[in-house]
């Protein structure tokens, strides 16, 4: 059940974040902005899947740069042939590579740093029950 309970809570965050960034692009790239919705559906799935695909992380007992790899691969292909569906094409395939390659960098930076700031929190609470 716990690891239902954090696949779910994987999943719900990848929405979040594929979400806001399909919002983000949509109001950046498109003079017109409107939602059909099988965009939203292939977004949500999408994003979903890639919010899934960081348990590969807790789960796979593997080098680092090993599940690295196989989520960037995983998440890079899932972007472009979400994209393909979608038919965006005001996107060529080289701005989506660079589109989702600059997204996946700044996901990276931004979890990196939650985590860092969790850990930072968590040695505080166990110095302060050492004293």
């Amino acid at each position: 059940m716990k690891i239902l309970m954090d696949l779910g809570r994987r999943w719900m965050m990848g929405d979040l974040i594929g979400s806001l960034v399909m919002m983000i692009s949509m109001a950046l790239i498109r003079t017109e902005v409107t939602i059909e919705r099988s965009e939203i559906i292939v977004v949500l799935l999408m994003s979903g899947l890639i919010g899934l695909y960081s348990a590969l992380f807790v789960y796979l007992e593997r080098a680092f740069y090993q599940i690295f790899l196989l989520h960037f691969i995983l998440t890079v292909g899932k972007v472009i042939l979400a994209n393909w569906y979608l038919l965006t094409d005001k996107l060529t395939l080289h701005f989506d590579v660079v589109y989702t390659l600059s997204v996946y960098f700044i996901i990276w930076i931004v979890m990196w740093w939650w985590e860092r700031d969790e850990r930072r929190q968590i040695n505080e609470q166990i110095k302060q029950r050492r004293k």
